[in-house]
């Protein structure tokens, strides 16, 4: 049950980076300072994205998931969580 829920956490924790990258300009217009949190952010799933590495928040949870008994699952965290939802 524990590694269950740090799997949840973890993907938790994913999901709103990935929609913090994608809608983050928008909070900037309203608060300037968060520019320091969003560009940083921007940079490393840009990185991420174009040189084809996975991020290491996904092997996590795949480990966490397959502690819990479920079966992890191969392929980046968009693949898998968002473009089955697309």
């Amino acid at each position: 049950m524990p590694y269950r829920f740090a799997a949840d956490a973890v993907l938790a924790a994913h999901l709103a980076f990935v929609l913090f990258v994608l809608c983050g300009g928008m909070l900037v217009l309203r608060t300037p300072r968060l520019a320091w949190l969003h560009l940083p952010a921007v940079a490393w799933a840009a990185f991420v994205e174009l040189s084809g590495s996975i991020c290491p928040l996904t092997p996590l949870e795949v480990a966490l998931r397959r502690g819990a008994g479920e079966a992890g699952y191969g392929g980046a965290f968009v693949e898998h969580n968002l473009v089955a939802l697309v």
